[in-house]
């Protein structure tokens, strides 16, 4: 099975497309969908969805985790050159179908003074 990930990025008014695809193995289990396949950087990276909510943990070094939920907000732990860095991720686009996933989010500072709009993404998610 392939699956093809599709993310358009949208830093401070910068957009950018990235389009990649992966052999993937999926498996369900209670409820949940698990897409497990290896990145370019050959990292292994687990997707795991359900209707309410996906989480993307990548077993980097240091791993990195994002949750995204369909009604509400949630955290995001990712490394960077200044080490890791939490934020956190807002949905305004949550569907998920048979073999498809679509979620636009924003990544948020998580000072709740400040909530600055780190990035935007619209990423969607086929497998075939």
């Amino acid at each position: 099975m392939q699956l093809y990930l599709r993310n358009k990025i949208n830093v401070d008014g910068q957009a950018e497309v990235i389009e990649q695809a992966y052999p993937v193995e999926i498996t369900e289990k209670n409820g949940f969908s698990y897409l497990i396949f290896i990145n370019e950087e050959d990292e292994k990276v687990i997707i795991k969805c359900s209707d309410e909510e996906i989480l993307v943990t990548r077993f980097s070094s240091p791993k990195s985790t994002m949750r995204f939920h369909k009604d509400k907000k949630a955290l995001a732990s990712l490394p960077t050159p200044v080490g890791i860095q939490h934020f956190v991720t807002e949905t305004s686009l949550f569907k998920v179908e048979e073999q498809s996933v679509q979620i636009d989010y924003v990544l948020k500072n998580t000072d709740p003074e400040s909530q600055a709009i780190f990035a935007e993404y619209q990423l969607s998610l086929n497998w075939k």
